[in-house]
């Protein structure tokens, strides 16, 4: 075995986990960047999780590899869950109002007749 891989010792389905790529992480100065992640995958596809043979057909159908495959579909996932952008105070106050009608200036309604009848 190679200083470069690790056998695991944990078993899934009954089998051992093959060699894993062993990588030390980037040094970084508190960012997330570089922080890792361990993924557990099933032992069948459903709705939550999937199989390894399953993430290995979609990086081959993507044209990614499998950690990119992870990051469009958790990228996705957020684009459907999180809000798109921070909450507002909610309505404005009277206060408020009054200000923006005196920036505003005084605005004339006209009545518009169509032409198109």
């Amino acid at each position: 075995m190679s200083a470069n891989h690790v056998r695991s010792k944990r078993k899934t389905s009954g089998k051992h986990v093959g060699l894993l790529p062993v990588r030390s992480a980037p040094k970084t100065s508190g960012s997330e960047k570089g922080k890792k992640l361990l993924v557990s995958f099933r032992g069948s596809d459903g709705m939550f999780g999937v199989t390894r043979s399953t993430l290995r057909k979609l990086a081959a159908e993507l044209n990614l590899n499998e950690t990119q495959v992870v990051h469009v579909a958790l990228r996705r996932l957020a684009d459907s869950v999180l809000p798109g952008y921070e909450p507002d105070g909610g309505p404005l106050i009277a206060e408020q109002l009054a200000t923006i009608r005196r920036l505003a200036g005084r605005q004339e309604v006209r009545s518009i007749s169509s032409t198109l009848l």
